[in-house]
């Protein structure tokens, strides 16, 4: 028999039957983690009812509770306020085999097989789903070298109020995630979900997410900032009732969000994007609706402290928010600043009846070594305040918005009183044309071969439309 093969087929199986062991200490150290970070914030609380660790297998029971009589508390509101009798809590039961070769629902490799679910039955008072499934289940693999897959599923929920005339239906949720290089991918998608009250109902069809980011639970918990982009959409939304027999119908809802961290800076730069397809009600029609705002150079440790700040703030009086919001910018503003910020409006863009416009905006707050002496100082935040704009429109859109500004002009004069409204509009028909001429000899706007368009510039307190200087009256002298 070959000495060396048995030894290592003996320290390999050794290695084999330690491993679980250890790999049981990385899922507690992981869980009791997640439960102090939820612990921290001021509105939630995580207990651990029971915790059992075997080499093999570990099972946990965790009740995680929403604390609003301690908001209530707080805002020195009535007990009348309180939503609920008591605070509502739900236990969440977690069952994890050790790996690397677990034997849980079925046989497989990987560090950690694991099934998280809710029972949920504190809530089948005011909502209702099938009696044998649970609120929110979570079934996952953390392979041997890191990476996740998990699958989650949200069953179909009712709930019904006849007193407040309220009903809620959703289809249910499933979603799955998996390891790609570095990064997690979750797709999620949910069929519907209508909600009808005494007034108002709403309902919403297809609805998706896509998700990739970079981190963990715990970083989640904490609020850290992380490498994500999100993709939430909504294929068609339906309200009625928003006045009485009327309709609106907003197709394709989107909104996309995009972080990235640079680590060398400790800054990082979120992109978000809100888009509509289409939107279609008694008094308005669009198409082709997107607003896109990006904010970069954030100090990291800044939105940390600024976290920890909305957190703690949650429970204090409302009279002493004001000054300990005061407090936390003394403290928490400059580095942040010195990190010149930027604000930037990359995408605001519609096609209404009347015409289209575009517009974007870049803002930026640069050479700050020290906060002012009073934040009101509105000629101190001009001084460092670089921004440029540009708005182009179509000649009819512009036309349209004159037309509108003309009318509210004529309808303030006293003459307007005794005018029909067939010649309120012809006589600012007649004035409009001459209005948009004059704004363009006084070169506020740009005539062009589609429509008109403005730039804008603000520059060493320095402001000009189209290159001519405008006086600005709070500039510094």
């Amino acid at each position: 028999m070959n000495k060396p093969l048995l030894a290592g087929v003996g320290a390999t199986l050794v290695a084999l039957g330690v491993a679980p062991y250890f790999i049981g200490n990385s899922v507690q150290d992981n869980v009791m983690s997640a439960i102090d970070e939820i612990n921290q914030q001021a509105m939630y609380s995580a207990d651990v009812l029971s915790y059992k660790k075997g080499w093999f297998s570990t099972t946990a029971e965790i009740k995680l509770a929403v604390d609003f009589q301690a908001l209530i508390n707080a805002q020195n509101a009535a007990p009348s306020e309180m939503p609920f009798e008591e605070n509502p809590s739900v236990v969440a039961t977690l069952v994890a085999h050790h790996g690397p070769v677990y034997f849980g629902d079925g046989v497989g490799l990987g560090r950690i097989q694991y099934s998280v679910s809710v029972d949920g039955d504190e809530l089948r008072e005011y909502v209702q789903w099938d009696a044998q499934k649970p609120i929110y289940q979570n079934d996952g693999v953390v392979g041997l070298f890191g990476g996740l897959h998990y699958a989650d599923v949200i069953p179909a929920l009712s709930a019904t109020s006849e007193e407040e005339g309220f009903t809620l239906l959703f289809s249910g949720y499933k979603g799955e995630a998996e390891p790609e290089g570095s990064e997690t991918v979750y797709t999620s998608f949910g069929e519907s979900l209508s909600i009808d009250a005494e007034d108002v109902s709403m309902t919403l069809s297809n609805l998706s997410m896509d998700v990739s980011y970079h981190g963990s639970i715990v970083e989640a918990l904490k609020g850290d900032l992380f490498e994500s982009k999100v993709k939430a959409l909504i294929e068609s939304m339906e309200i009625t009732g928003i006045e009485p027999g009327t309709k609106v119908q907003l197709d394709n809802i989107a909104l996309i969000t995009d972080t990235n961290v640079n680590e060398d800076e400790n800054t990082a730069d979120v992109y978000v994007e809100y888009g509509i397809d289409k939107v279609v009600g008694p008094e308005i029609e669009a198409t082709d609706m997107v607003l896109g705002v990006a904010i970069n150079n954030l100090d990291i440790d800044f939105i940390k402290a600024y976290q920890e700040f909305s957190n703690t703030s949650l429970l204090l009086p409302a009279e002493e928010v004001p000054a300990k919001m005061m407090e936390f910018v003394e403290a928490n503003l400059l580095p942040q600043l010195k990190a010149e910020p930027e604000l930037n409006i990359t995408k605001l863009k519609a096609t209404l009846p009347e015409g289209s416009f575009n517009a974007h905006a870049s803002t930026k707050l640069v050479g700050i070594d020290a906060l002012p002496g009073t934040m009101e100082d509105v000629a101190y935040w001009v001084t460092h305040l670089l921004a440029d704009a540009q708005i182009t429109a179509d000649k009819a859109f512009a036309e349209s918005m004159a037309s509108g500004y003309m009318m509210g002009q004529l309808l303030a004069t006293p003459q307007a009183q005794n005018m029909t409204e067939e010649e309120l509009q012809a006589a600012v028909d007649q004035q409009t044309p001459m209005m948009l001429s004059t704004f363009a000899q006084q070169g506020l706007i740009k005539e062009t071969e589609s429509g008109y368009e403005t730039k804008l510039t603000l520059k060493d307190g320095k402001a000009s439309v189209n290159g001519t200087p405008i006086p600005l009256p709070f500039a510094p002298q």
